[in-house]
């Protein structure tokens, strides 16, 4: 896999709605922009409402999913499925280390 490779931190943080709840952190604003300028110039693997195609890596897990521009300020958000929190033994509150790989 070709692409650019980010590490940040972030604190879980959780959103609720009427039907919903989701797990997420959001990446820094700084990365969110070169992302964004990135996935608009090279035409990255975009699916709707903006997302964008990545591989993740946390701890001994690693998957493939897609980051989303959202909430305020247009961040992109890495959400978190309960099977991935469980695995990492996370919840709301805990900071976790990410890796994340663009996918091109």
């Amino acid at each position: 896999m070709d692409g650019l490779q980010y590490t940040f931190s972030d604190t879980i943080k959780q959103w609720v709605g009427s039907k919903s709840t989701w797990h997420y952190i959001r990446l820094p604003a700084a990365m969110s922009d070169e992302i964004h300028t990135l996935s608009q110039y090279h035409q990255t693997r975009r699916r709707g409402w903006g997302a964008v195609k990545v591989e993740v890596s946390v701890g001994n897990q690693q998957w493939q999913t897609s980051i989303f521009p959202a909430f305020e300020g247009k961040r992109y958000a890495l959400f978190l499925k309960a099977e991935v929190r469980k695995q990492l033994g996370v919840a709301v509150g805990s900071e976790i280390t990410v890796t994340l790989k663009i996918l091109l």
